[in-house]
């Protein structure tokens, strides 16, 4: 049985705001290209430490990561392999990740278990920023992954859910994240922020092109792709693309959280 989760983070990456970033909107400007992403009701209480309930979520939790980094996995390599990988197929494109990656978020965020959540939102989260360069830009699953991501972590950091303003469960003896954790949550903003820069400027072919135009699919389903991406990422033109605006929104609101850490070096860690 797992011992619960862990993240190492790169501590290497730039600064908040990075030269090549566009600074975050004003948080009266929306995006129109994007629903906003939601997080599911938690738990009223916390998963008992050491019960039966909290065994299950971490064999469970532990499962599909380590699902989700065979699928990886088997997008480089052979079909020559032991009889229990042959029946993982690769991943093909960045809505599968999504899709595996998103159900994992929900059953994290459910479990209502501090504890537990902001390490595993890590591990998550850092295997994306991992992921992205290794698939052709697929911005709808990226930013929609990305603003649950940063949902998830703004409110961890307050204690609250930041849309409700509800008070999270866990919270009530005032333990919170830890210096540690908020240093690893800031160097994983660092580093995905310049990683999304980079992917959804690199003007690679999105995959799975749709005939169907943005009006007809669902706006916060990661599993919908525009039908018009080559024209939006990647061009280089002066006025920017359509994508702008989310790529400067990213982890915007863990950043607000994280303002008094922004001097702080990744040495702290």
């Amino acid at each position: 049985m797992s011992n619960g989760p862990s993240a190492q983070l790169d501590g290497n990456a730039g600064g908040f705001l990075s030269p090549t970033i566009p600074s975050p909107p004003p948080s009266s400007i929306t995006s129109t290209s994007l629903a906003p992403s939601t997080l599911p009701r938690p738990r009223h209480q916390p998963l008992k430490p050491g019960s039966p309930k909290e065994t299950t979520f971490i064999q469970h939790v532990d499962h599909g990561i380590l699902q989700i980094t065979r699928k990886y996995a088997k997008k480089f390599s052979g079909d020559g392999e032991g009889e229990a990988e042959a029946e993982v197929r690769g991943y093909e494109s960045l809505k599968e990740v999504g899709r595996d990656m998103e159900r994992l978020v929900n059953v994290v965020w459910v479990s209502g278990t501090p504890s537990l959540q902001t390490p595993y939102l890590l591990s998550l989260a850092l295997l994306l920023a991992t992921y992205l360069p290794y698939f052709p830009p697929a911005p709808r699953t990226t930013f929609h992954l990305l603003h649950k991501f940063d949902l998830a972590f703004a409110s961890l950091l307050q204690g609250h859910d930041v849309d409700s303003g509800d008070p999270l469960p866990g919270f009530e003896t005032g333990k919170g994240v830890s210096m540690t954790e908020k240093v690893r949550i800031k160097s994983l903003v660092e580093r995905t922020r310049v990683t999304v820069v980079q992917v959804m400027r690199s003007g690679e072919i999105v995959e799975d092109e749709s005939a169907a135009s943005t009006e007809d699919v669902t706006d916060d389903d990661p599993d919908n792709e525009d039908d018009d991406m080559n024209d939006d990422v990647g061009v280089g033109d002066a006025e920017g693309t359509r994508w702008d605006m989310e790529i400067a929104r990213v982890y915007d609101q863990t950043m607000v959280e994280l303002r008094d850490l922004q001097g702080l070096g990744a040495s702290a860690e």
